[in-house]
């Protein structure tokens, strides 16, 4: 299974590069100046930091349905490929969830390379547009969230050492 996560976490590298240019070209399209968090922006646009204001934005900048939908192609792009690849349901899950994990950490990583953004783990950022906005700050889903979901998986797929 070790042999197999080498690659998978190239696949997950790989999609998170791709995932980071879709935002950098959103963030540009939208107009968000490069380091700046979403909070800053809604501020600065006198917007309000709430899901309702999340969303009523992205739709009035004309991106909101285009987002929804590309999160849902991730997702599926995400689980397809584990379903195809695992022998069991275990297994299934044990990979998706380790694909998602590294796959939101190099996105991070590489969002910050090309934007600046996030200047800290506490600049806040919108996680996801389905079927609300889900948002809070960037340490939660880099320190807290995939770090726990790459443990699971690791334990899902029996890797850990005995």
């Amino acid at each position: 299974m070790l042999k197999r996560l080498f690659w998978w976490t190239v696949f997950a590298a790989a999609f998170g590069y791709c995932e980071a240019l879709v935002v950098v070209y959103i963030r540009r399209l939208c107009g968000m100046a490069p380091g700046l968090d979403y909070q800053q922006v809604w501020a600065a646009r006198h917007l309000a930091w709430n899901g309702p204001s999340i969303i009523a934005e992205m739709t009035r900048l004309g991106v909101c349905q285009t987002e929804q939908t590309r999160e849902v192609a991730t997702l599926l792009l995400l689980i397809g490929p584990a379903c195809a690849a695992g022998r069991t349901g275990r297994e299934r899950l044990g990979i998706f969830l380790y694909t998602f994990a590294l796959w939101d950490e190099t996105y991070y990583l590489f969002l910050k390379l090309w934007t600046d953004f996030p200047l800290t783990l506490t600049a806040a950022d919108i996680y996801f547009l389905l079927p609300f906005a889900w948002f809070g700050p960037v340490w939660f889903p880099v320190l807290v969230v995939m770090p726990a979901l790459i443990l699971l998986s690791l334990r899902l797929l029996g890797t850990r050492s005995r």
